[in-house]
């Protein structure tokens, strides 16, 4: 038996309403709702008031399957800013003891690398933010900049420090090994563009061809054009991914993205809203966050801020998602957005 349906049995058990549970808890009862229905877990944090709110030890209250368990960590990950180290060190350890379960080896591994990835992030951010409190004390040092640029992942003209090499020289290999997977092949030439390795690029995605007939073939015709300095031909190939492929909301996502990063910011957000316009629901918030970003480089912050209204609604609305990371992290745009207005 799951969590959520555990606390549900016992909560109906002793007459008592999902409001008093949660009056007790210091949650909404539409979080003891998620629960039960087994939308979301409870933080772990609560597990000892939950056990003593029903008489019972957290053993009894925490009887959870392996996958419950990942699920869990899973639901933690996406939702939670900042782990504690509590919960941190439940989910590392509870992944570690799965390595030798074969039929659960897999998704322990991906889990483990998200829970590494979301604290570097986490890092980052911290350090983001000393390294601009250092900036305020001494702007002139060399230093700070650095720490500043490393923990936002800045990217560099020293191409000693930027190239790729390595992840390179893994994906060639990783290629060789899975022929047959695209997403092989588009790892690989991604890389390779980025450190204008054109010609291998373009030995790849001849490669990729036997495997894949799907627009991102012209895409990386495109990007392999853009990179070696053919913007009007790049562009013109981008053109022909569109028009053969009209009712394909990714083609228009995808132009957007190479309008972006030519600033043609006119032109990317009206690919953004043909995307978001041909996109099946539930639909990413991808395209909202695009254009939010678009018009705050453009100093539109009344348009900016409607487009990450627009996010949090789509997320409401088509995922049922109204709280958590997810969430959060578009409210803060706002605010800050809100402030640079003021």
């Amino acid at each position: 038996m799951d969590l959520g349906k555990k606390i549900k049995q016992l909560r109906v058990n002793k007459g008592i309403t999902q409001e008093k549970l949660a009056d007790y808890l210091k949650v909404s009862f539409q979080a003891v709702s998620k629960w039960e229905q087994g939308q979301t877990s409870p933080d772990i944090s609560l597990l000892p008031k939950i056990s003593t709110f029903f008489g019972i030890s957290i053993d009894d209250l925490f009887t959870l399957s392996d996958d419950a368990h990942l699920e869990r960590i899973e639901n933690m990950l996406e939702t939670q800013k900042d782990l504690n180290m509590q919960d941190e060190l439940y989910a590392k350890n509870y992944l570690i003891s799965l390595l030798d379960h074969s039929d659960k080896k897999g998704k322990a591994y991906t889990l483990l690398a998200d829970l590494y990835n979301h604290r570097a992030e986490s890092y980052h951010n911290q350090a983001i933010e000393y390294a601009k409190k250092a900036l305020e004390i001494n702007p002139e040092l060399k230093e700070n900049h650095g720490a500043l640029g490393s923990a936002s992942n800045v990217a560099s003209l020293d191409w000693n420090f930027e190239n790729h090499h390595k992840l390179i020289d893994y994906y060639i290999a990783f290629c060789d090994k899975h022929p047959e997977l695209r997403i092989s092949y588009m790892c690989l030439i991604e890389l390779l563009i980025a450190d204008g390795r054109l010609i291998e690029a373009k030995k790849y995605l001849d490669l990729m061809k036997q495997v894949d007939n799907t627009f991102r073939i012209t895409w990386f015709e495109g990007m392999i054009e853009k990179k070696a300095g053919n913007h009007k031909k790049a562009f013109e190939i981008f053109d022909k991914m569109v028009a053969s492929d009209p009712t394909n909301w990714l083609v228009w996502s995808t132009r957007a993205d190479e309008h972006t990063r030519v600033c043609n910011y006119d032109k990317a957000i009206e690919d953004n809203k043909k995307a978001l316009e041909l996109q099946p629901k539930p639909r990413y918030i991808d395209a909202h966050e695009c254009m939010a970003h678009i018009y705050k480089i453009k100093g539109d912050y009344e348009n900016a801020i409607k487009m990450y209204e627009g996010a949090i609604t789509l997320l409401k609305e088509e995922w049922s998602i109204t709280f958590g990371e997810s969430v959060d992290r578009l409210k803060r745009e706002i605010k800050q957005l809100e402030e640079l207005m003021m």
